[in-house]
């Protein structure tokens, strides 16, 4: 692989989002009465954003409250909570270190709003390592689209083959496969699949195995 350009999701990858996410999701649903909510529903959304995720509510709730409601309040707590318990995934500081220290550029597919975005890698200190970031509100598609991608490849002068992306999620994943983009998965609260796999260069379970990995394959 002749690399130029490394792509990172943030959400479940560099950021640990995707717990908070989940149980803010689960104590939304006792609040509202809903008794037979699982913490694993949440893992339908992981990823995605918009309208998709409204129509999977829209299922789970089956009428008992207002959609509307529920997420107004379960995104009012969640971003509540992140201001208060936002950290890196362990290894994120030291394998943008290493990617830095390699000369290589970086960038930020997300489905997740620039003010969020930029705000959260601000206050963790780590948006200085990004050359361009792409975020959900500047893209018609969401993933597993390959809008995102295709649209950091065009900014980033890059061709496909010469990238590679680091995804948590099943439509990040099928999103960089889309845009024809090598992708590692580093799964947070998915359990991996065959689809997965098939779709995936590299399955590896923390970003510190990102880094030896990396540095293994002489990067």
């Amino acid at each position: 692989m002749s690399l130029k350009l490394v792509i990172f999701d943030v959400d479940g990858l560099l950021l640990d989002t995707e717990r908070v996410w989940q149980d803010v999701w689960y104590d939304t649903a006792r609040d509202f009465g809903i008794d037979d909510w699982k913490r694993e529903d949440f893992l339908n959304v992981v990823g995605r954003s918009g309208q998709p995720v409204y129509d999977y509510m829209e299922e789970l709730v089956r009428g008992r409250c207002s959609t509307e409601e529920f997420m107004k309040v379960a995104r009012q707590h969640g971003v509540e909570r992140l201001e208060r318990e936002l950290t890196a995934k362990p290894g994120a500081v030291e394998l943008l270190n290493c990617i830095k220290k390699a000369g290589l550029p970086c960038a930020v597919a997300t489905a997740t709003s620039r003010s969020l975005t930029e705000e959260r890698l601000t206050r963790l200190q780590l948006i200085q390592y990004f050359d361009y970031i792409c975020c959900g509100d500047e893209v018609v598609e969401r993933k597993p689209s390959p809008e995102a991608y295709l649209k950091v490849l065009a900014k980033m002068n890059t061709a496909p083959e010469d990238a590679l992306v680091f995804e948590d999620s099943k439509v990040g994943v099928q999103a960089a496969w889309n845009a024809r983009i090598p992708v590692i998965m580093v799964p947070d609260l998915m359990e991996v699949t065959e689809e997965m796999k098939s779709l995936a260069e590299e399955i590896l379970g923390s970003l510190c195995a990102v880094q030896e990995f990396l540095q293994g394959s002489g990067i």
